[in-house]
Order: C-alpha cells, then structure tokens, then sequence
C-alpha cells in the first residue's frame, strides 16, 4: 500500500512541535520533496531524542532525504534529497540521527 504525501503546509500545520523554514519549504518544492505523517512522526521523534540529548545542530536521516534542523528551535533549516546528498559535506553541526 502506498503511503500519501503530505505537503509542507499540511505538515506544519498538523505537525505538534516540528517547523519548516521558509528556505526548507522553498528547498522542498523545488525538489518535489514531501514527507508522509508517517515520516514526519519519525521525524518529531528524532527532534525529541535530539532534545533529550542537548544537541543544538542536527542532521536527520529519513529516508531518502536529510534534514538539517535547529533542535533548540524545533526548525528544520534545509533540506537535501537523496541525488543533493552526493558529495554533501555538512558542517555546524553537533550530532546526526537515523529516523
């Protein structure tokens, strides 16, 4: 069964803690980049051990995708695809996770 798509601003919408910057959101539509609520719940539970573990700076792995994400301010700053991630260096931050 596929899983629907569920665009930017029904996520931020139905998303409890987890926001997208503007730069995120533009990064997304320009690579038709969506999450799932599924996604996104692995997401919000990647920010909250994040959180837990004191990390400011973070790169979230879900999928084909990497987020980079102000955990203090629950934000997700950028965006990457998988085809962006060849040859991505990420640098400022203090901590990467798997969702």
């Amino acid at each position: 069964m596929a899983a629907t798509a569920v665009t930017y601003p029904a996520t931020v919408a139905a998303s409890g803690s987890l926001r997208f910057s503007a730069h995120s959101r533009q990064r997304m539509d320009k690579r038709g980049l969506y999450f799932t609520a599924e996604q996104l719940g692995r997401i919000e539970t990647a920010l909250a051990t994040l959180q837990h573990k004191g990390s400011r700076t973070s790169v979230i792995m879900v999928d084909n995708a990497a987020l980079v994400v102000s955990v203090s301010q629950a934000t997700v700053v950028t965006v990457v695809d998988q085809a962006g991630l060849r040859d991505q260096v990420f640098t400022n931050i203090d901590s990467a996770v798997f969702a």
